[in-house]
């Protein structure tokens, strides 16, 4: 038979252990209900690190992503048909990818939305050995290149094809990202390479400049971010504070030169009047998306470029294929504004 009788020492040290389990329980609740919001978090993928990449940095140094109440991941990719496989293999939230490459995954099939856009014009410079002078010259000539795919080979062949120069004529070596192929240049690895301004390129009296790409191809769109549907939607409020902390960096690289400056040489190797120099070759072609969206005219004139170029299979919908809506609530709360001149 078991005793039902309380013990008195037992009794109250039961009554005490149960104030004590009650008081915590109120305790945990209070700092529960003042505890901070859980941050979410993105992993976001770009091309090599360079100052046409390096606004998310940018808006890290500054504050921006915490202020925000995010986390971010930023992954760098050598070449831009990596970055586009790592999108497209779910490995990443979203990723800034080349503006062709990802149009031609979705002729072929991929279900993922274009959502905006942080670098507006092309960056590039063409440069070559002194013996090149034209695109015709590039027959048989070595051109370094990210990797098949990447914005430096779909930007060569757009170049070639205004020129009626095949690009089966032409030897593509993947040579890596964008420092990587200009020191090939500068090697003799390599004839030929776009690539931002440079000054060691600059300076050398083997090499010269032919022309600035975004000369010749105005309308270009080199890079758009990019997204599946369904991360769109499960991370909506996180996409759009990233976007609009991009777009404050970008406003702010306009705005403060020596202060951006500063904060891109923390990431850059560079010397500073380098940087600066190289910065001013950025201004001046508008790389960096002072508002963050994709205008329609600029991706039907990729689109038409891809087919004809053969490097897109078929024409897809881009209004299904398009998704402003998270850059144009960023856009309505913090106002359109225009390039400085």
């Amino acid at each position: 038979m078991v005793s039902t009788a309380t013990d008195p020492g037992r009794g109250a040290a039961s009554g005490t252990w149960a104030g004590v389990a009650l008081a915590l329980c109120v305790l945990c609740c209070s700092l529960a209900s003042h505890a901070a919001p859980v941050r979410e978090h993105l992993t976001v993928g770009f091309p090599s690190l360079s100052m046409s990449t390096i606004l998310p940095h940018i808006a890290q140094d500054l504050g921006y992503f915490d202020q925000e109440g995010i986390d971010v991941t930023i992954e760098h990719f050598e070449s831009g048909s990596i970055n586009l496989k790592a999108l497209l293999g779910r490995s990443l939230d979203l990723a800034d990818v080349e503006t062709s490459a990802l149009l031609a995954a979705i002729a072929a099939g991929a279900n993922v939305r274009i959502i905006g856009t942080h670098e507006w014009g092309l960056h590039f410079a063409f440069y070559a050995t002194q013996d090149i002078n034209s695109l015709k010259d590039l027959k048989g000539r070595r051109f370094g290149i990210s990797g098949i795919g990447g914005l430096p080979h779909l930007v060569v062949v757009a170049l070639l094809a205004q020129d009626n120069v095949s690009a089966d004529d032409v030897q593509m070596l993947a040579v890596g990202g964008q420092l990587a192929r200009l020191k090939a240049l500068v090697a003799g690895k390599i004839d030929a390479t776009v690539g931002e301004e440079d000054p060691e390129v600059e300076s050398d009296p083997k090499l010269h400049r032919l022309f600035v790409v975004k000369d010749r191809l105005p309308l270009y769109l080199s890079q758009v971010i990019a997204a599946y549907p369904d991360k769109l939607d499960a991370k909506a409020q996180a996409i759009a504070k990233f976007q609009r902390a991009l777009v404050r960096a970008a406003r702010f690289a306009y705005r403060d030169k020596n202060e951006f400056l500063k904060l891109a040489s923390r990431h850059l190797p560079r010397k500073q009047k380098d940087l600066a120099r190289i910065y001013d070759f950025y201004f001046d072609v508008r790389h960096w998306s002072i508002n963050g969206d994709v205008p329609l005219d600029r991706i039907e004139y990729m689109q038409q470029l891809g087919i004809k170029t053969k490097l897109q299979s078929r024409p897809v919908d881009l209004k299904q294929v398009i998704d402003m809506r998270s850059i144009d609530h960023v856009l309505a709360a913090e106002g359109r504004a225009n390039f400085p001149k």
